[in-house]
């Protein structure tokens, strides 16, 4: 299904300060494109304008203070398919959008009983096991993440990835290239960290707006699979935009 991006112009009234300051303001709604529910906590971002921001429980967003020009809008949620789009902003009236985002394919149906209960849920799995054969990464499977319940999700990481280096910044913690040695006084800005996928929606990535992703706003208990690549394992399909210098971390959840 197509993404449907609705534009419509709010024609209000605009203060002259505003106007005289060339700001663009754009705002509106995200929604599930078979229900029409709100979506909470999607990312709306205008990338060349480094501005983002997160859906409230009403699925409602505002970017303002915005360089008038044209800009690509990215809107992502985890469980949803992304939508781009170009926009022209102008200074004056607000931008008024109402977005729809397509849900990722269901899992396969499947027969349940109690001993599936901790199988993995996700539709990726077959493809997940297919490059662990392949060797060309690390893994964490569904029933190491079972063996180590009780232990949260980056001391999971932290234990079976000895390739990626987790760093605590602001209660946050962060998932870095385990390369050389990195202090942990070494300031943010001279980190690898590492590119970050969740559910096939690009989290972080290096050179990009997104903030690196903190491994503690996921449970072990959610996680169906767990990928991570060193810069030239990198599958392209986890590889976009060619940023992933410091290697990718790719972390498939139960659905």
């Amino acid at each position: 299904m197509r993404h449907r991006l609705v534009v419509l112009l709010f024609l209000g009234v605009v203060c002259p300060a505003t106007l005289s300051a060339q700001a663009a303001t754009v705002r509106g709604r995200v929604l599930h494109a078979e229900t029409g529910r709100p979506i909470t906590g999607a990312t709306v971002a205008l990338p060349a304008a480094s501005r983002e921001t997160r859906t409230d429980s009403l699925g409602r967003f505002a970017i303002t203070n915005v360089r008038p020009g044209e800009y690509e809008l990215l809107v992502q949620a985890v469980g949803f398919a992304p939508a781009r789009a170009t926009l022209p902003l102008a200074a004056g009236p607000p931008v008024e959008l109402d977005i729809d985002l397509d849900p990722l394919p269901p899992t396969l149906e499947r027969v349940v009983t109690e001993a599936d209960a901790d199988a993995p849920r996700n539709v990726e799995m077959a493809e997940f096991e297919e490059r662990r054969a392949m060797g060309l990464g690390r893994f964490i499977t569904r029933a190491e993440l079972l063996r180590d319940r009780g232990r949260t999700f980056d001391a999971v990481v932290r234990a079976r990835l000895p390739g990626v280096r987790l760093i605590n910044e602001g209660g946050q913690v962060l998932a870095t290239s385990g390369r050389g040695a990195i202090s942990i006084i070494t300031p943010l800005a001279s980190r690898c960290h590492v590119n970050v996928f969740v559910d096939n929606v690009l989290r972080y990535a290096n050179g990009t707006f997104l903030p690196p992703f903190d491994l503690r706003s996921l449970e072990a208990s959610m996680i169906a699979g767990v990928e991570f690549y060193t810069t030239a394992s990198t599958p392209a399909r986890f590889n976009p935009l060619g940023t992933a210098t410091c290697g990718t971390l790719v972390i498939w959840l139960q659905q």
